[in-house]
């Protein structure tokens, strides 16, 4: 009976590491991203996976973003990243923020939405390892349309 009790707890003991790395793109990942918000309004938070060969086409969420509001995302990477990946929102065709600019990556960015409608959130990784993230938007500013920067 004490080699049967050995034995689960032996397996129990090697199974943990896998739960901790699983652990590093959850939710310590998702503290440290509503840590780095700070005083802003949580809106909405997006877990990212990304498998390693995707780096061209990531993955891409849907979000609805209203007019006149001033916006952020903050960003954590997963520990065993290899690089950290690069999150873009677009409306349509056209890209309104980015966490990547003058070849440096940012763990935050922010951007105003001109204009109600569904935006692409689109996440890669730029050399395309496996890589996983949590992503948070917040809300920093609502505008009237006189205050409205133009």
């Amino acid at each position: 009976m004490k080699h049967i009790l050995l034995a689960i707890v032996a397996l129990a003991a090697l199974t943990i590491p896998s739960n901790n790395a699983a652990a590093q793109c959850g939710d310590e990942l998702m503290k440290q991203a509503l840590g780095a918000m700070g005083n802003y309004q949580y809106i909405k938070d997006f877990d990212i996976k990304l498998a390693a060969g995707t780096s061209s086409t990531g993955t891409k969420f849907s979000v609805v973003l209203n007019s006149r509001t001033h916006y952020q995302i903050n960003i954590a990477n997963g520990s065993t990243n290899a690089e950290k990946v690069v999150v873009q929102i677009f409306d349509g065709d056209k890209l309104i923020g980015t966490n990547f600019a003058n070849g440096k990556t940012f763990e935050a960015f922010q951007f105003i939405c001109s204009k109600t409608g569904a935006y692409k959130l689109q996440v890669s990784c730029p050399g395309g390892g496996e890589a996983c993230a949590r992503a948070v938007l917040s809300l920093v500013k609502q505008y009237s349309e006189a205050e409205m920067p133009k």
